[in-house]
Order: structure tokens, then C-alpha cells, then sequence
């Protein structure tokens, strides 16, 4: 809300907001503030808190009309919303794969129709997650508190208006009740169902009418300046502390929530009747300025710094996350000074039916705009034949299967093949994600050739005994019991022939970690081969030292050759020499040692990336579906000598 919008402006208000916006934006440009995103916690306090206040002093007098305050809303929130949609929309026509602008689609839908809280809750933590790991296409993820704000917007006066007329009951206490049951259910939601009670009204509710009912305490508590000042103070060191101190690993809302809300209002209701010593430091001119263009900005800043990722890049330099705000500083001075202000203050559509005509044909142009996208799949006719080649096959995988410890101790592992659980298993493909990007092929062999195999894999985990893998993502410390599961299952079902397949040149982290894995590989396929099967270790695939997945999307969007993309021989080589002798010591030992470099192979002389106009490649190091059946002839003679 903005000067304009309450006859007792108060500038430090003003303040508070930048000081809402500011650490927001730092967060999401990762200019540090690791617990910026509880700006927006403390925007919702100020919301509650201004519309709370005009809208019972118009009760009061008298002068409260729903069709004004709506009025009002929407020549607020509406104009500078609908010009970075339509911004976004044109930004992505020509910077997004059809998969990317689909979402975008869906997206402009779900805003809308004031539902992309719901929208991003319902993609799921992994996709939608305020905190999931970084997305280039999740252009309007911010906006969810909008539409948290524009449902709020829609109920509330209602709410107010029923209580109003209802003399018996206690509007403080029952504004009250109901912000302790939406904070009770926030409290038990952040644990029970952690997505839905960040995105949703209500269990963010008691934040907005928390905000309220310091409206509603306007003028019933007289303080001395001491009272005042501590208050302040205290109010600010709530609200830093989480912005300074808080992350994404933060339980988050629920109680992580009061500092920043109760900080937010203290630091408000310090300065009621006289400003305090942090409200006049909140009344600083630049600081004033940007809570007046803080709307703008928030609205700017998030879409402007993904679509500079676009293509990704990987890491950006602070030098140029630094630019990017700045120009989002600027796109929303001009939006504040040429969209904000001239329908605020009613200098263009000044009549009522004018403005309402207005909602309702941008809610229907973008609704429209947004169902042609999303119907049209992204529009892929923009793109190439050979671009949406690219396109198409950056997502072709399957059998990305990690398979839990009980499953394995229980010997439930994923069929390949016939699936025929009669015949014997003829080949049991053991490791990491690497042999998850390999299993397609070995799967389509089963098929073509009428056997039985198995798959037992899970990413970031060695198929090796005794083997603690180290990263955050494998089984850690279960690993060497599931792979004494995997051996058992071997011994037990007499499977014929085992693939061991891994990112080998990975996991040393230490010369100790180094000799301690290529013992115990060595000591693995000694006692694979006891238990009766053949061993086949397959070598690393070529690891491509390329920002492949920015490659391909630059290649889909601009018509870019991928041909002379792809590492040396001399490059794979070296990235692969440590186990130089601990494969020569396994094909002694009677195992064969299958090495799949040579099939990608191009004429340029590198290891390449496309064969045919397909990817062979969805990241730098892990094969698509197609890159998997380059190696059939590989492991072809495996189901021939059977």
C-alpha cells in the first residue's frame, strides 16, 4: 500500500518495506541474506497492518463500500502485475524451450485466476519448492504471495464487515482466535506437510492479521520513550536476525516465522503515537523511495534474474547478479513512475466502471494468453527441426531406479527383459547413476533376445564391498550392507552374468579413499565371480567438460551445432588414469573390462555429444535413452555367448 492509499501516510512504514524488499532481493540474487525470504513475512504483517487500518476507520465513519476497497486493490496490485506477465511472456517466447514455456503458461493461468500459491504448492517440493534446488523456468514463482495477499484481500473485509454487524461478539478476540488457529495449524503444518503450509492462506494468515489486530490496537496503549525505543530496537533485532541467520534448511513458517512478524509489527507500533529512534531512521529519504517502489520491484527483480540464467550458465559473478538488480531498480522506477502512480491517483480510467473493464480484460487477455501456451505445449513450432530435436531429447531417460536398502535386503530389485520371474536371471547390473544411464539398453538386449535381468542401483553408491560412498545423496553408511544384499541376491538366484557400472574417477576423495575402493573392487568382482557369475566392469563413460545442459538449450533456441561439441581422447584419458592398473588387474583375474569410449566417437575426432541429430547426453556425465543404445554392440556378445 502507498502513500496515497491512507489519509495518516506514514513514512516509516515506507522504510519498513524496503527493509522487507531489500533482503528478499539479496536472497534471490545470493548476494548473501540467507534468510531474506522473510521479507515477505514481514510484507504481510505491513499489508494486514495498512488495510486492516483504513478499512476499519471507513467502518467507523461509516464510509466503507466492498466495490471502493476492491477498486482500490486493483489499482493497486493489477496494472504493474500485468505488464510483467506480459514482460515475461515475451521474454520467454524467445528465451524458453517449449517444456519451459509450457510452465510459464501455466503459470500466467494460475496468477490469472489468483491461484499460484496453489499452482507452485501442487508442482511439488521438487519443482515448486520456494527452497528446491535452482530452476531457470520458474519465471513467476514469486508471485505466490500475491496471490496469498489478493485471497486475503477478497475475505477479509468480508470477515470484518459480518463481525461489525455483529455486536455480541468481540472483533479483536475473534481476529484474535482466528490468527491462533492459523498459526496452530502453520506450527503443526511445517512439520507434517512442510510445502502446503508455506504456500498456503491458512496457515499464513495469522501473519496478515497479526497485522490487523496492531490496526485494531491504534490508540489503546499509551507508552513512555523508553518503552518506545526498547520496543524499536527489539522489533529490529527480530527481524535482522532471521534475515541474517536463517536458510533454506530452516524449519519454515510456523514458530520460524514469529521473529521476523512480531519484529515487523514492534518495530510499527513503536512509532504509533511518535516516531521512534529505529522509525526515524526508517523515515531515511532512499529508504522511503524504495518502499514506495518496493511492489515494482518485487515484482521485477525475480523474473529479471532467471531469465539471465536463460541459457543456465552456471555460477554468475556478483559483479553482474549486482547489474541485474540494478536494472530491475530501474524497470521499476519507470513502472512506479509510469504504470503504479498514473492509476493510483486515477490520471488515466478515473471512473469505476472503467477500472473494473480494465480487470476483467487483462485477467482475460492473460488467462488466454496463458491457455494458448500451455495448450500449444509450448509453442515448439518456434524452434527448428533440429532445435526440437535438442529439445525433445534433453529429457530422455528411464530407469532412473535407486532402489532403498530394505528392498534390496528383501531381494525386490527392478525386472528387465522378459520379467519372467521362472527363468533364470541372465544379467544384474549393478552401481551408481551411471549404471542407472546405461540399464535402457541392457533392458531393450533382455527384450530383443528373450532374458531375464535385474537392476539393482542406487545413485552416488559404489558396487563395491565394503565401500562407504561419501556423498550426501548415496546410502552412506548402508552401503556396504546393501551391497552384500546385492552379492547375496547373486549367490542365492545363480545370475549368470553381472554388470558393474560406476563413475569410478568420482569417489576418491583421498589417496586412502582411492586405494581403499579399487581393493575392495578388486576384492567385489573376486567374490562375484565365487558366487557363480560372470563379471563385466563397465569403464567410465566420457565425461563431458562442458556446461552441457546450457549447450543444448543454446543449441535448441539459436540453431547451434553440437557436432564439434565432445572432449578429447587425450581429455578422457587423463580424467581416467588413476584405475588404469586396477582394470588391467581385473582382466587378470578372469573379468572383462568393457570400455564404451570409442562409440562416441566422431569424425572430428572427440568424444561427441549428438550422433544422428540426437543426444547422446542429458548433463555432462550421464547418457540419455539414445546415448544408451549407442553401446548395443558393447554388450551384445554378453547375450550372445549364453
Amino acid at each position: 500500500m502507498s502513500k496515497a492509499d491512507s489519509h495518516d501516510y506514514r513514512p516509516d512504514v515506507d522504510g519498513l518495506r524496503a527493509l522487507a524488499v531489500i533482503p528478499v532481493l539479496l536472497y534471490h540474487a545470493k548476494l548473501g541474506c540467507s534468510g531474506g525470504f522473510v521479507g515477505v513475512d514481514i510484507f504481510f504483517v505491513i499489508s494486514g497492518f495498512l488495510i486492516s487500518s483504513l478499512i476499519l476507520k471507513e467502518l467507523g465513519n461509516g464510509t466503507f463500500r466492498l466495490v471502493t476497497f476492491w477498486e482500490r486493490r486493483i489499482r493497486r496490485i493489477l496494472p504493474a502485475l500485468t505488464v510483467v506477465v506480459l514482460a515475461s511472456l515475451a521474454a520467454g517466447w524467445f528465451l524458453y524451450l517449449p517444456e519451459d514455456f509450457e510452465l510459464l503458461g501455466k503459470s500466467v493461468i494460475a496468477q490469472a485466476t489468483l491461484l499460484s500459491n496453489v499452482f507452485f504448492w501442487r508442482q511439488g517440493p521438487e519443482v515448486g519448492g520456494y527452497f528446491a534446488a535452482d530452476s531457470n523456468t520458474r519465471t513467476l514463482l514469486h508471485t505466490w504471495s500475491l496471490a496469498v495477499e489478493e485471497q486475503f484481500y477478497l475475505l477479509f473485509p468480508l470477515l470484518l464487515i459480518f463481525l461489525a454487524r455483529r455486536r455480541r461478539l468481540s472483533l479483536p478476540k475473534t481476529i484474535a482466535g482466528l490468527a491462533l488457529g492459523s498459526f496452530a495449524l502453520s506450527v503443526v503444518g511445517s512439520y507434517s506437510y512442510p510445502s502446503a503450509t508455506f504456500y498456503l492462506l491458512p496457515t499464513r494468515a495469522w501473519e496478515l492479521l497479526l497485522g490487523a489486530l496492531l490496526a485494531m490496537m491504534r490508540g489503546r496503549f499509551t507508552h513512555s520513550g523508553l518503552a518506545r525505543e526498547m520496543t524499536g530496537w527489539l522489533g529490529l533485532g527480530l527481524v535482522c536476525y532471521p534475515i541474517l541467520c536463517y536458510d533454506g534448511a530452516t524449519r519454515f513458517p510456523g514458530v520460524g516465522a514469529v521473529p521476523p512478524c512480531l519484529g515487523a509489527a514492534l518495530i510499527v507500533f513503536s512509532s504509533e503515537s511518535q516516531l521512534s529512534l529505529v522509525g526515524r531512521i526508517l523515515t531515511f529519504p532512499p529508504l522511503v523511495f524504495i518502499g514506495l517502489i518496493s511492489y515494482s520491484l518485487y515484482l521485477w527483480h525475480f523474473p529479471v534474474l532467471v531469465f539471465s540464467r536463460c541459457p543456465p550458465q552456471g555460477p554468475q559473478r556478483v559483479g553482474l547478479r549486482i547489474a541485474l538488480l540494478a536494472a530491475s531498480t530501474v524497470l521499476a522506477i519507470l513502472t512506479w513512475r509510469y504504470v503504479e502512480t498514473p492509476f493510483r491517483k486515477r490520471w488515466i480510467l478515473q471512473k469505476r466502471p472503467q477500472i473494473f473493464g480494465f480487470a476483467v480484460g487483462s485477467m482475460a487477455m492473460l488467462l488466454a494468453l496463458g491457455l494458448f501456451v500451455y495448450q500449444r505445449h509450448g509453442v515448439p513450432s518456434r524452434l527448428s527441426a533440429k532445435g526440437l530435436s535438442y529439445a525433445k531429447n534433453r529429457k530422455h531417460w528411464r530407469l532412473l531406479n535407486s532402489i532403498s536398502l530394505e528392498d534390496a535386503l528383501a531381494g525386490r530389485f527392478v525386472e528387465l527383459g522378459t520379467h519372467d520371474t521362472n527363468q533364470t536371471i541372465s544379467v544384474l547390473v549393478w552401481g551408481d547413476s551411471h549404471a542407472m544411464s546405461v540399464t535402457p539398453v541392457l533392458d531393450d538386449l533382455c527384450r530383443r533376445f528373450s532374458r531375464r535381468g535385474i537392476q539393482a542401483t542406487y545413485g552416488g553408491t559404489a558396487p563395491v564391498l565394503g565401500y562407504v560412498s561419501p556423498f550426501m545423496f548415496s546410502l552412506k553408511e548402508q552401503s556396504p550392507a546393501f551391497a552384500k544384499a546385492v552379492l547375496a541376491f547373486i549367490a542365492q538366484k545363480h545370475v549368470k552374468n553381472c554388470v558393474l557400472a560406476a563413475r569410478w574417477s568420482c569417489y576418491p576423495a583421498t589417496d586412502s579413499a582411492q586405494t581403499n575402493l579399487q581393493t575392495n573392487l578388486l576384492l567385489t568382482v573376486r567374490a562375484v565371480m565365487r558366487a557363480g557369475a560372470r563379471v563385466y566392469v563397465l569403464r567410465d563413460i566420457p565425461d563431458q567438460d562442458f556446461d552441457l545442459p546450457r549447450l543444448i538449450t543454446h543449441a535448441a533456441l539459436y540453431n547451434g551445432d553440437l557436432e564439434k561439441v565432445g572432449i578429447t581422447r587425450e581429455q578422457h584419458q587423463m580424467a581416467n588414469r588413476a584405475f588404469n592398473q586396477t582394470f588391467e588387474q581385473i582382466t587378470q583375474m578372469g573379468a572383462t573390462v568393457l570400455d564404451p569410449a570409442d562409440y562416441f566417437l566422431n569424425r572430428n575426432g572427440l568424444y561427441g555429444v549428438v550422433q544422428n541429430d540426437q543426444l547422446l547426453y542429458w548433463n555432462g556425465d550421464h547418457l540419455t535413452e539414445e546415448g544408451s543404445m549407442v553401446l548395443a554392440p558393447l554388450f551384445e556378445p554378453i547375450f550372445r555367448s549364453q
